[in-house]
C-alpha cells in the first residue's frame, strides 16, 4: 500500500475506509474474522459482503445484502452471483471486483445509471479481505446514493473522470506520510 488516498465525497465511506484500514495488518487486507458485525454496525445498511469462489476468474456470490441497497434496488440478491445480474451491470462491475482482487488495493468510484427507469448515482467503495493474508476470499462492498446536488459538489477524480473507477492508494498502518 501507498502513501496518498483520494477523498471519498460520502463522509461514511471515509469512516469505513479508516476503520478497514485498522483491520489490515503489515499492508495486508483485513482476515475477515477480524471485523464482527457489530464492528460494520455503523454501514450495514448500506453494504453487500461478497464470498469469492475460485482462484482465477471468480465467481462472487452475495453473502449479505444491507436494507438501504434493497430499498433502493427493489430486492435482495442474497445468495445470488454477479452473473445473474444483467448483462451491462456485469459488464461494469467483474472488472472492478477483479482489479480489487488482483490488486489487493481498495477501489472508489461513483457510478451513474438507469435504475428503475431514473438516473441515480451512488459513491461506491469496494473493500479487499483475505482470510490467509494471500487471495482475496470476500469484498465488502459500500454503496451511498447521491443527491444531485451532493453530485455536483464533488470535487474532481484523477484524470478527470467522475464516473469511473479510482485506485485508492492508502498509506500503512502505522506507516508516517
Amino acid at each position: 500500500m501507498t502513501k496518498e488516498r483520494t477523498e471519498l465525497a460520502t463522509p461514511s465511506l471515509s469512516g469505513l475506509l479508516e476503520f478497514w484500514l485498522t483491520k489490515s495488518v503489515a499492508g495486508r487486507p483485513p482476515v475477515p474474522s477480524s471485523i464482527s458485525p457489530a464492528d460494520l454496525r455503523p454501514w450495514k445498511d448500506n453494504i453487500v459482503v461478497f464470498e469469492v469462489i475460485g482462484e482465477e476468474s471468480g465467481t462472487f456470490v452475495y453473502s449479505y445484502y444491507g436494507k438501504a441497497l434493497v430499498a433502493a434496488f427493489g430486492q435482495s440478491r442474497l445468495g445470488a452471483t454477479l452473473d445473474d445480474l444483467p448483462p451491462e451491470q456485469r459488464a461494469v462491475l467483474q472488472p472492478e471486483y477483479e482489479t480489487v482482487r488482483r490488486e489487493r488495493l481498495p477501489v472508489a468510484r461513483v457510478h451513474t445509471a438507469v435504475f428503475g427507469g431514473r438516473s441515480r448515482s451512488f459513491e461506491r467503495l469496494v473493500l479487499p479481505m483475505s482470510s490467509d493474508g494471500v487471495g482475496i476470499d470476500k469484498l465488502l462492498v459500500a454503496a451511498y446514493e447521491m443527491t444531485p446536488r451532493e453530485l455536483a459538489a464533488r470535487p474532481p477524480l484523477p484524470g478527470g473522470s467522475s464516473s469511473g473507477p479510482v485506485p485508492l492508494t492508502v498509506q500503512k498502518p502505522g506507516a508516517s506520510a
